[in-house]
């Protein structure tokens, strides 16, 4: 060590860790998307390809990886028509189910009950079901709220007239149709950004209301992926189609709970307290 200093070299890093003092500790800013099922953590895995890569230009995925070789991908059938064909998750390879928005004849023309997305087993079976009531006037509700919202007014509110500064989403999840009791929620939390800039999604998770198996968590997890907006560069046009055409929370309590989904506002000490900000 002493020859070191004296020759005007510094002194090996495990010398320099030595000196530290004990309070001294690291710091870190973290914002990589993280995937957790089950307790096991899963990263955003870059996913090589090359210009010739044929397969995945038609059929574009994201693939989410943990240590050793478990791997949880999400799919689409075709680049090319994605109101044709949904989003599959894989497991390592082995298919756990799919996703795709609800169409005309998954619900009775006559009646109130419209459903927005299904969930497959990989037998193509649906096991869960994204639905609410219709009520009179909805689409003109929504237009107009859409309209508020391009221009600004409605965020200009939220900041400017309302002390809240997080929402807590509650979307609910059914095994059937008939069902009138969801089985799990999936939960966003939203922070407010500024005046004039759309809320900031600072997580999901699936909240279960009733028994759930972990083949249940594995599929309904990909929900999660589709709809929090990492994926957009990797799956393109298809995303595009779906987080435009999937029933998510809007921001406006009236058209949310037209949709089934309930909200509750927060404060920023509310949000700590009850653990819905992430501090690790």
């Amino acid at each position: 060590m002493t020859s070191d200093l004296k020759s005007g070299r510094s002194p090996p890093p495990a010398m320099m860790r030595k000196e530290r003092p004990e309070a001294c500790t690291p710091s870190s800013f973290t914002v990589a998307p993280t995937l957790n099922i089950g307790g096991k953590k899963y990263f955003k895995s870059l996913k090589p390809c090359g210009c010739c890569d044929m397969q995945e230009c038609c059929i574009p995925s994201i693939v989410f990886k943990t240590t050793g070789d478990a791997t949880y991908k999400i799919q689409h059938g075709c680049c090319c028509l994605p109101c044709c064909f949904g989003f599959s998750a894989y497991s390592s390879k082995e298919k756990i189910g799919s996703y795709t928005l609800g169409g005309c004849t998954d619900a009775p023309c006559c009646g109130p009950l419209v459903v927005d997305g299904k969930f497959m087993d990989a037998k193509g079976e649906a096991v869960f079901f994204l639905k609410h009531d219709a009520v009179c006037c909805d689409g003109f509700k929504v237009c107009c709220a859409s309209f508020c919202h391009l221009f600004g007014c409605l965020t200009c509110y939220k900041y400017y007239c309302s002390d809240e500064q997080y929402r807590e989403y509650r979307q609910p999840i059914y095994r059937t149709l008939e069902n009138s009791a969801p089985v799990a929620y999936f939960k966003y939390i939203d922070r407010i950004r500024g005046p004039c800039s759309s809320d900031e999604r600072l997580s999901m998770s699936i909240e279960p209301a009733d028994d759930l198996s972990p083949d249940d968590f594995q599929l309904l997890a990909f929900y999660l992926v589709l709809t929090f907006g990492y994926v957009d560069f990797e799956l393109g046009l298809n995303f595009s189609y779906l987080s435009k055409n999937s029933v998510t929370p809007y921001g406006l309590e009236g058209i949310d709970e037209l949709v089934g989904i309930h909200k509750r506002s927060l404060t920023e000490k509310d949000a700590v307290h009850q653990g819905l900000i992430n501090m690790y």
